[in-house]
């Protein structure tokens, strides 16, 4: 099952519930560092532990959250959470 909402990434989203796949694809590249943190700290708890975050292909995690771990599969990277 696959819902589309609209909301907005810089405000609170908890109400949504978990997710087992969250893509947020070429959108934290126009915020602010801090903001940027912000957003994906927020998304981390918002996915279920073995859930899957997909980012674009030009963005990167890394100095951003310390709360995903980068994998890659087959070529693709996703994040998922640290253990």
């Amino acid at each position: 099952m696959a819902s589309f909402k609209k909301i907005n990434l810089l405000e609170q989203f908890i109400s949504m519930g978990k997710f087992d796949l969250i893509f947020c694809r070429n959108v934290a590249i126009y915020f602010s560092p801090e903001n940027r943190k912000s957003l994906f700290d927020r998304l981390a708890y918002q996915l279920n532990h073995s859930g899957i975050l997909i980012i674009g292909s030009t963005e990167s995690l890394f100095g951003v959250s310390e709360k995903f771990e980068r994998q890659e599969h087959s070529g693709a990277v996703y994040y998922t959470l640290k253990k």
